[in-house]
C-alpha cells in the first residue's frame, strides 16, 4: 500500500517549495493533493509509519491545535457576531490541513523526503529568475510578480535560500559542490531582494544571517567563516554600488523625518505607521472579538473620518502587520492564535536543536528558520494574507516535522 502513496506524496513536496511561488496554483495544488491521499489513506486504513491519524492527533495535540487555531479564531468571532462567511476560513483552513498533511506526508521514506532540501534551493534560483525578467533587472518595481505581491514574494525567495543554507547540515564535508550550491541559492533570495527593493526583507537579512550561523556551528569553523565571508561580501559588494539600495534607504529615512515632523503622513513608511495605530485602536474599540474581517476597512474608514489616520491611509485593506491584523479583526483570540502559529512549532523544533543526530539538528534548525521567517516578515508585512502561502507554512512545517519524527524512530529502532 505504501508504494501507491509513496510516489504523488513525494511530487508534492518536491513541487511546493520549487514552484509554489513563481507558478501560479501549485502551491494550492500541492496541499490538496496531500489533502486527498490522507483522505484516501484513511478510506484505505492505511496507516504511515503505522500511526494511526487519531494517534498522531493526540501524541503531539499541542502543535495540531496551535495550526488549527486561527480557524477557531475565525469562527468565534463569527459565532459571537452572528455574521457567518465560508470566505474568511481560506487561509486559516490552509494552515489548520497540517494535521492530515504530517499524517500523509509520514509515508515517504526520510531519504526522499531529505530531497525538500534541493526543491528550497531550485525555488529560490527559479524565483531569481522570474523577478530579474519581471523587474527588467530591478530597473522597475511593480507592485506584484506574477500572482503574488512583489513583498511576500521577496520575502520567500529569502526564505527559501536561507532554508537551502541550513540544509547544508544533510550534507557531508566533502560535498563541497553541493554546499557551492546552496551557498548560491542564498545569495540568489538575498539578490531578490535587491531587485525587488524590498526593505522590509532587508531587515530580515542580520537575523538570519546570525540565525544561520549558529544552526550550522556542527560544520568546521573554518567553513562557516567562508560561508560568512562569501555572503558579507555579496552583501557588501551590492549595498555599496547599487544606486536602488541607496535610494530606497534615503527614501526610507525621509518618510520617517516627514512623519515625525508632521509634514506627510502619506508616505511608503508613514503610511504603514498609521496602519499600525489604526489597527491598535481597532483592537482597543473591539479587544474580545474585534471587528471581523468585514468590518476592517470600514473601521478604517471611520477613523480616517475621524482625522485619527488620513484618507488616504484609510483605503488600504490590511494592516502591513499580521498579529496587529489579526489583532483587529479578530481580538483576543487572533492574537492568541498567530502567536501560537509561530511559536508553538517553532518550540517543537527549538528543543531538537541540541539533539545529537545531525539530521535531526538539520530538520529542527530549517523548521526553526521556517517560523522565525514568518514572523520576521509579518512584522511589516502580511504573509497569510496570501492564502497560497498559507498551505506553503503548513506543508514546510510538516515536512520538517515529519523529518524529524521519522529520523528519530530510526535511531531508536538501530
Amino acid at each position: 500500500m505504501s508504494s501507491y502513496f509513496k510516489w504523488p506524496v513525494f511530487l508534492a513536496i518536491v513541487l511546493f517549495p520549487a514552484f509554489s511561488i513563481s507558478l501560479h496554483n501549485v502551491g494550492n495544488a500541492c496541499l490538496f493533493s496531500l489533502l486527498i491521499l490522507a483522505i484516501v489513506a484513511g478510506v484505505c486504513r492505511y496507516k504511515p509509519m503505522d500511526t494511526k491519524f487519531i494517534q498522531l492527533l493526540k501524541e503531539y495535540w499541542p502543535l495540531h491545535l496551535a495550526m488549527a487555531s486561527l480557524i477557531i479564531a475565525v469562527f468565534l468571532n463569527q459565532l459571537l457576531t452572528g455574521i457567518f462567511a465560508i470566505k474568511y476560513y481560506d487561509t486559516a483552513l490552509r494552515i489548520g490541513l497540517f494535521a492530515p498533511v504530517l499524517w500523509v506526508v509520514l509515508a515517504l521514506p526520510l531519504n526522499y523526503l531529505k530531497k525538500i532540501q534541493w526543491a528550497f534551493m531550485l525555488g529560490a534560483v527559479i524565483a531569481v529568475i522570474k523577478i530579474h525578467l519581471l523587474t527588467t533587472g530591478g530597473a522597475i518595481r511593480p507592485l506584484n510578480i506574477g500572482f503574488l505581491a512583489t513583498i511576500p514574494f521577496s520575502d520567500m525567495a529569502l526564505l527559501f535560500g536561507v532554508i537551502a543554507l541550513v540544509s547544508i547540515g544533510w550534507n557531508n564535508l566533502d560535498e563541497k559542490l553541493a554546499v557551492l550550491l546552496k551557498i548560491l541559492a542564498c545569495v540568489a533570495g538575498i539578490y531578490v531582494t535587491i531587485l525587488s527593493q524590498t526593505r522590509g526583507s532587508w531587515l530580515a537579512i542580520p537575523v538570519f544571517a546570525v540565525t544561520a550561523l549558529i544552526l550550522l556551528r556542527n560544520i568546521r569553523i573554518r567553513y562557516r567563516l567562508a560561508i560568512l565571508v562569501i555572503t558579507l561580501v555579496a552583501l557588501g559588494t551590492v549595498f555599496t554600488c547599487s544606486d536602488v539600495v541607496k535610494t530606497r534607504i534615503a527614501a526610507a529615512k525621509s518618510d520617517m523625518t516627514q512623519y515625525a515632523d508632521q509634514e506627510n503622513s502619506d508616505t511608503s513608511l508613514g503610511i504603514r505607521l498609521q496602519l499600525w495605530r489604526a489597527s491598535w485602536e481597532l483592537f482597543k474599540e473591539n479587544p474580545v472579538i474585534g471587528v471581523g474581517r468585514e468590518n476592517f476597512s470600514d473601521g478604517l474608514e471611520s477613523l480616517a473620518t475621524r482625522k485619527v489616520i488620513t484618507p488616504l491611509a484609510g483605503s488600504f485593506s490590511h494592516s502591513h502587520n499580521e498579529i496587529l491584523f489579526n489583532m483587529a479583526i479578530l481580538g483576543v483570540f487572533g492574537l492568541l492564535a498567530i502567536l501560537s502559529i509561530y511559536l508553538v512549532p517553532g518550540y517543537y523544533f527549538a528543543r531538537e536543536l541540541r539533539h545529537p543526530d545531525s539530521i535531526v539538528r538539520t530538520a529542527a534548525g530549517m523548521g526553526l528558520v521556517l517560523c522565525l521567517g514568518f514572523f520576521v516578515f509579518g512584522l511589516t508585512d502580511m504573509m497569510f494574507f496570501w492564502s497560497v502561502l498559507g498551505g506553503v507554512y503548513s506543508m514546510s512545517v510538516a515536512a520538517f516535522f515529519a523529518c524529524i519524527v521519522k529520523r528519530k524512530k530510526e535511531l531508536k529502532a538501530a
